[in-house]
C-alpha cells in the first residue's frame, strides 16, 4: 500500500512537494507508518486543513487495525490481572469531572505524555536539578519500544520517577482513541497498563490522561474510567511541544510559556502538558520553561501536589484496590516478566469476576463536513485583517492557533507594530483557550471567552 500525500507549503515561495510513505504489514503497521509520517510533516508548513484529514486517516487504520492488524496492543503483561479489583474512590478530588486546573496556587503542574522514551533520563536529570517534581502519563506498549515493564530501560527510568517522588499515570497501554473502543476494549487498554506498571512499582496508578484528550461522555469512556476509579486529567497550558519539535520551531512553544507565565497573576497556577518523547522538549524547551517558573517565584508540582491529593490516593494495590502506601517498596523487575501475546487480543470478554461493567456504547467516526463560516475580519489593524480558523475540536484548535500565528507574521507587514502586538496577544490566547476547551473547542467559544 502506498500512501501519497501531497503537501502545498504556504511559505513565500509557495513551492510544493509530494511525500510517499510506503507502507508495508499489518494495519496496525499502517498506523504506525502514517503516524510516524504525521510526526515529519510537524516541520512542514501545511495548509491547515489537510491536519483533520490526516488525523481522521490514523483513527480509520486503528479501528481497521483492531480486527485484522497485529499490534504493539496485542501483547499482554505476565502477571494477575487488576480487572477484578476493587475500586473504591479515595480522597477528595473529582471522579468524576474532567480536571483542567489546579487548586494551589503560584504552580505549575508539570505533565509529560507518551513516554518512557529515550530522553526521559535526561529529562529526569533536569527536574532534579531545578528541584522540580513532575507527572509522568506512561504508555506500555507503544511506538514499537516494547512492554515498560519488560524492555530496557523503561523499568528503571519508573522507578527512577518514584524514587525521585515524581508522580506515576496512565496514557493507556497502547495510545488508542478511547472514544472510538468498545468498552470492553477500553478496560482492557487500562488494565494492561496497571499490570505492566505493578510489575515494575508493586502499584498502580489512579490518574488518567485519554490519548488525544479524547474520552466521551456518549462513548461510555467517562463511565468506564470512573467505574475504573481513575481521574481524568487534562491541561489548561498547552505548550505545543508536539508541533514544534524542531531546533527553530520551538522557539513557538517557548513563546507560548513566556507569554502565559508573563500574563499569570500571583495566585494562579497552570496545569501543563508535554512529551518527554519529543527531542525539542526535552532537551530545549524543559530548561527554558523551569527558568521561567522559578524566576516567578512557583514552583513545578505533579498533578496530584497542584490538588492537594495526598501522595497515598495516587496509586492503588494490586488485587485489594486500596490506596497504597508511600512506602511502599518499589520491586525489582523479574526475569520472568515478559509480555506475551494475547490469543484473544481486544476481542475477549472480561472475565465474570470482575467488578467492572464496561459501558456497550460505540462509536463511529463521523465524516460530516463542519460548515463554513461567512469570512469577516476578527481584528484589524491598517490593512490587515486578522482572522480566526474555523475549528471544531482539539485538533482544528491548534491547527487554528498556529495559523494565527503565521498571519502574526503577515500583520507586521501591513499593519502597525501596537496592532500586531495585540494580534498575537489574541494568538496566545487562543492556545490557552485550546488546552481547556475540552470536548466544546470551537470558534464560537473562543470568541465567546474573549468578550
Amino acid at each position: 500500500m502506498v500512501i501519497v500525500v501531497q503537501v502545498m507549503h504556504t511559505a513565500a515561495k509557495a513551492v510544493s512537494s509530494t511525500l510517499e510513505v510506503v507502507v508495508v504489514g499489518s494495519a496496525c503497521r499502517h498506523h504506525l507508518s502514517l503516524q510516524a509520517l504525521l510526526d515529519r510533516l510537524q516541520h512542514v508548513d501545511l495548509i491547515p486543513a489537510i491536519w483533520p484529514v490526516l488525523r481522521d486517516y490514523v483513527a480509520v487504520l486503528q479501528a481497521i487495525a483492531f480486527n485484522f492488524g497485529t499490534c504493539d496492543s496485542d501483547t499482554t503483561p505476565v502477571g494477575t490481572t487488576t480487572v477484578g479489583d476493587p475500586r473504591p474512590l479515595f480522597g477528595s478530588v473529582t471522579y468524576s469531572s474532567d480536571i483542567y486546573d489546579c487548586v494551589q496556587a503560584n504552580v505549575v503542574a508539570l505533565t509529560y505524555d507518551d513516554g518512557p522514551y529515550i530522553y526521559t533520563n535526561q529529562l529526569l536529570d533536569t527536574l532534579d536539578n531545578f528541584g522540580f517534581k513532575a507527572t509522568f502519563f506512561i504508555t506500555g506498549n507503544n511506538l514499537g519500544k516494547g512492554g515498560i515493564d519488560t524492555t530496557a530501560p523503561y523499568p528503571a527510568l519508573i522507578k527512577r520517577m518514584v524514587a525521585a517522588g515524581h508522580q506515576v499515570a496512565s496514557h493507556t497501554w497502547s495510545h488508542y482513541d478511547l472514544s472510538t473502543l468498545t468498552g470492553t476494549q477500553r478496560v482492557q487498554q487500562m488494565v494492561k497498563n496497571e499490570r505492566a506498571i505493578a510489575n515494575i512499582i508493586d502499584k498502580y496508578p489512579t490518574y488518567m490522561r485519554p490519548p488525544y484528550s479524547s474520552c466521551t461522555p456518549a462513548s461510555g469512556c467517562t463511565t468506564d474510567m470512573q467505574a475504573l476509579g481513575y481521574h481524568r486529567t487534562f491541561f489548561d497550558l498547552d505548550t505545543q511541544d508536539y508541533l514544534n519539535n524542531d531546533a527553530t520551531l520551538i522557539r513557538n512553544s517557548k513563546n507560548i510559556v513566556n507569554w502565559a507565565l508573563g500574563n499569570a497573576s500571583q495566585g494562579s497556577d497552570y496545569l501543563s502538558i508535554q512529551h518527554d518523547i519529543d527531542f525539542q522538549s526535552v532537551t530545549n524547551l524543559s530548561s527554558y520553561y523551569f527558568e521561567l517558573i522559578r524566576a516567578k517565584g512557583w514552583t513545578g508540582v505533579t498533578v496530584g501536589q497542584c490538588l492537594g491529593d495526598p501522595e497515598t490516593n495516587w496509586y492503588r494495590i494490586p488485587g485489594t484496590g486500596q490506596a497504597a502506601p508511600v512506602s511502599l517498596s518499589v520491586a525489582s523487575p523479574s526475569s520472568s516478566s515478559t509480555s506475551v501475546s494475547s490469543s484473544t487480543s481486544f476481542a475477549s470478554a472480561i472475565t465474570s469476576s470482575s467488578t467492572i461493567t464496561p459501558s456497550t456504547a460505540t462509536t463511529s467516526i463521523s465524516t460530516t463536513t463542519a460548515p463554513v463560516a461567512t469570512p469577516s475580519c476578527d481584528f484589524v489593524s491598517r490593512q490587515f485583517c486578522g482572522q480566526y480558523q474555523q475549528f471544531y475540536n482539539r485538533v482544528g484548535c491548534n491547527a487554528a492557533q498556529q495559523d494565527c500565528l503565521a498571519q502574526w507574521n503577515t500583520c507586521l507587514g501591513v499593519g502597525t507594530r501596537t496592532g500586531c502586538a495585540e494580534w498575537k496577544r489574541d494568538c496566545y490566547l487562543l492556545s490557552m483557550y485550546c488546552g481547556r476547551c475540552g470536548r466544546s473547542c470551537s470558534t464560537k467559544g473562543f470568541r465567546a471567552s474573549q468578550e
